[in-house]
């Protein structure tokens, strides 16, 4: 029977894959395990009301860096690889070169759990950078640290205009209407697929699946063709489900997401959850989805495209760019890549914002924190933005950014470039999809991959796995919140 539904891609940009060198294989499976690890109302003002006492915009310290011997010097740690941190280091290089004021050394981290590690770690030692890259699920610890400055301070304090900002990608960063950190580098999960497996299914290859159930059924048809040994390769990653469940209309913790109060259970044996914990049980049970496992440094999902066992996948829109730095030599000789806005229960959902965000640290002095803010300015700029989009594949925060020719050209050129950004701009903002406040994020994570892991190789039932997952991540999250003293 033909399947009616909008087209939801222009045709794609056709690349191969091909058998990269090990390092370089190595490098995009650590980006991948890295990005949301994906790689976050009804309406915008889903929020708490401001507490008017954490905002001062005297601690941004403009006047104390507009007095200081020049030039300021600051450190930044961040987790940027390969192709990416050569982006960071060239720009870093150009911001230094530009001005007398303030001077950026860069501290490279191999992955988000690393940096944090070792930022936890310095707030007894001391070793403190000035400004941090940290990724989405951080921001409650950071937040009960009291160890950052918001960056609402210096909004306020230069009355910083935020009106070109993609409204999505600000509100992950933004609790009880205080900006907290300011986003920079941040992705979101998209699917990936062979336009040519499409083809060979008898299935449109400008038409790929918007529903779970439409997955299903196009990898019936791409099992049945031939065209792949499996419709899709699931990495069994908790992200992956976060993505799925947000943008399906669910949430993952109660409290709106831990935005309207702290979170205090996780939500994975509700109705929304259980359709996803459920549709994945069938699809690898039936053969039609091929399981690659829980290690998060894993990119068997990936190359299972390029070998014929899968014609699709899901993974963050960031890795586009290390992705393509691997295709072409024809190794994989046939296969081509497209990507695609994430699938879901029904159409017309969300996804949350992840990755990267600037935060500051308190701990430094007040000129340095006004020479951090000056730097995350340049580097949230229309041009930087949108040179680092072209460059890499993440989602450029400034609206701007999208209408300058670097980035402009390199989605007309090829279209993968831009999933990510279009699907942040899709669906109504909401708690499902504003991203999740939690304490313990890794712990629920946690939960998540073991309740995956149970269901998908150890046999038990979608209802005995969400149950397990959700009693395991309950308890991640009271013992949280019990260390801070808080519910």
């Amino acid at each position: 029977m033909t399947r009616t539904r909008k087209a939801t891609v222009p045709t794609p940009t056709r690349k191969r894959m091909r058998h990269a060198p090990p390092t370089t294989l190595v490098a995009v499976a650590l980006l991948a395990a890295a990005l949301l690890a994906g790689c976050s109302s009804s309406s915008t003002t889903a929020t708490a009301t401001q507490s008017t006492n954490i905002v001062n915009p005297a601690a941004c310290g403009l006047s104390a860096l507009a007095s200081a011997t020049k030039p300021v010097q600051i450190v930044m740690w961040h987790e940027l690889i390969q192709t990416n941190d050569t982006w960071l280091v060239n720009a870093t290089n150009a911001f230094n070169d530009s001005q007398n004021q303030v001077h950026v050394t860069l501290v490279q981290q191999p992955d988000y759990q690393t940096l944090f590690e070792k930022y936890k770690a310095g707030l007894s030692t001391g070793d403190l950078p000035d400004v941090a890259q940290f990724e989405d699920t951080t921001v409650q610890q950071l937040i009960d640290s009291q160890s950052t400055v918001p960056v609402q301070d210096c909004i306020d304090a230069g009355h910083y205009p935020l009106s070109d900002y993609l409204p999505r990608t600000l509100k992950e960063y933004n609790v009880q209407n205080v900006q907290r950190s300011m986003p920079w580098a941040v992705s979101d999960v998209i699917m990936y697929y062979d336009p040519g497996k499409f083809a060979k299914a008898g299935l449109n290859p400008n038409d790929p699946p918007q529903t779970l159930a439409e997955v299903m059924q196009d990898s019936q048809k791409i099992v049945a063709s031939g065209a792949a040994t499996h419709g899709i390769a699931l990495h069994a990653q908790p992200y992956v489900f976060e993505y799925l469940l947000a943008k399906s209309g669910g949430e993952y913790v109660n409290n709106g997401n831990g935005r309207i109060s702290r979170a205090t259970a996780a939500n994975l044996t509700g109705p929304t959850a259980m359709k996803v914990w459920s549709w994945w049980n069938q699809m690898v049970k039936s053969g039609l989805a091929l399981n690659t496992g829980s290690d998060p440094n894993s990119i068997d999902h990936l190359l299972a495209i390029g070998e014929g066992n899968a014609a699709m996948t899901f993974e963050a829109s960031g890795v586009v760019g290390p992705i393509e730095a691997v295709l072409g030599s024809g190794q994989y000789k046939g296969t081509e890549i497209a990507t695609a806005p994430l699938p879901a229960l029904t159409t017309g959902g969300g996804v949350p914002v992840g990755d990267g965000s600037l935060w500051i640290s308190n701990h430094s002095s007040l000129a340095k924190r006004a020479a951090a803010w000056k730097f995350i300015q340049y580097l949230d700029s229309p041009g930087e933005q949108a040179s680092l989009a072209a460059e890499s594949g993440y989602v450029p925060v400034r609206v701007s950014a999208t209408k300058l020719p670097v980035l402009a050209d390199r989605w007309a050129q090829d279209p993968n470039y831009k999933t990510g950004y279009t699907q942040l701009t899709e669906g109504t903002l909401s708690y499902a999809n504003v991203g999740s406040l939690i304490g313990d994020y890794q712990g629920v994570r946690n939960a998540v991959t073991d309740g995956l892991v149970q269901m998908l190789s150890n046999s038990q039932t979608p209802a005995q796995a969400a149950g397990i997952a959700e009693r395991e991540a309950n308890t991640a999250i009271g013992n949280y919140n019990a260390r801070i003293g808080s519910g």
